[in-house]
């Protein structure tokens, strides 16, 4: 039998758990499974994503900030005081975020 890996949470897991067990099956593996994920050590070699602010400040600090007047986004085309690699705030954040995986 072939094994796929398919990202769950743990709420998903539980949920698994209760209904196997509501038709009377035995989750007795996947209980074990779900204790190892739950373990400390199994967490620290699976880092959690950074979450939006966090991708967004490392990326900012990564960028190059413009500051003048009457700057230009080449997004939008507005007129801001800084930019942030040539883009406004919002137009950044939008562009950034959609490289996100």
């Amino acid at each position: 039998m072939a094994r796929v890996a398919v990202p769950l949470s743990l709420q998903e897991v539980d949920r698994m758990i209760a209904d196997i067990e509501a038709r009377g099956g035995d989750a007795e593996e996947l209980k074990k499974m779900r204790a190892q994920i739950s373990n400390g050590k199994w967490l620290e070699k699976h880092p959690k994503p950074p979450s939006e602010e966090e991708y967004i400040a490392k990326l900012r600090s990564e960028s190059t900030i413009e500051h003048g007047t009457d700057l230009e986004c080449m997004i939008c085309h507005g007129k801001f005081g800084h930019l942030i690699s040539g883009t406004c705030e919002k137009c950044w954040r939008a562009w950034m975020l959609g490289t996100k995986r």
